[in-house]
């Protein structure tokens, strides 16, 4: 029998809630954006009218990726089966930061 038990178990708990708090920054921060994204991108024809507040900041799906790493980092070190709760805060956290990057390059691009 396992004579340290409490370095597994708090891994496991952190990890879990490292995934989770990464899914759940990934869903807000997604469907804030994706409905953000649907109104900035139409102004692309109208010369950009909207000013500097056109562009969606990368930081938050940053925070979001680095959230669902540590998760993922943390359950693969100390052998836990919680990593796919990081995994899926990694494939939302994404999403955001793809529509952040393709709002970015249709912005510099003429």
């Amino acid at each position: 029998m396992r004579t340290e038990r409490l370095v597994p178990k708090t891994a496991w708990f952190v990890s879990l809630l490292l995934g989770q708090a990464s899914v759940l920054l990934g869903l807000m921060v997604a469907l804030g954006w994706a409905f953000a994204f649907v109104l900035i991108v139409p102004q692309k024809s109208a010369g950009w009218a909207a000013g500097p507040h056109s562009l969606l900041p990368i930081e938050p799906p940053l925070i979001g990726l680095a959230l669902g790493a540590a998760g993922l980092w943390l359950a693969h070190r100390f052998r836990q089966p919680v990593a796919r709760f990081s995994v899926a805060g990694l494939i939302i956290n994404t999403v955001p930061l793809i529509l952040a990057i393709v709002l970015l390059v249709l912005r510099v691009a003429p």
